[in-house]
């Protein structure tokens, strides 16, 4: 769905540009890992990664699911590239992932 006040564009299929602003993110993710192993998601914006607001899961059993959510205000001073990366130490099979993000309107804009 395409941002009609365009602050938020999809840029790429891994990728999502921001313009300055205040953002409420959230997302969902849940998969399937092959063998016992991790699973680690990692937004980055603003130039670096935020683990802070990552999602980690590990199972000990192969076939096994992992899932996680993630919410929070991404204050964006300048244009900046929005990801996720995945991390993980096993194959991954039947994922899904969820993400909103809302712009929010701040006494500042």
């Amino acid at each position: 769905m395409a941002d009609p006040t365009g602050h938020i564009s999809q840029t790429s299929v891994t990728q999502v540009t921001l313009a300055p602003g205040t953002y409420f993110v959230t997302y969902s993710i849940s998969a399937i890992l092959e063998a016992a192993g991790y699973l680690q998601i990692t937004p980055s914006y603003n130039g670096r990664a935020f683990l802070e607001y990552g999602v980690y899961d590990r199972v000990a059993d192969a076939s096994a699911g992992v899932s996680g959510s993630s919410s929070f205000l991404a204050v964006v001073p300048e244009e900046t590239a929005f990801t996720l990366t995945c991390n993980t130490n096993a194959a991954v099979r039947d994922g899904a992932m969820t993400m909103v993000i809302l712009g929010l309107e701040t006494g500042a804009d």
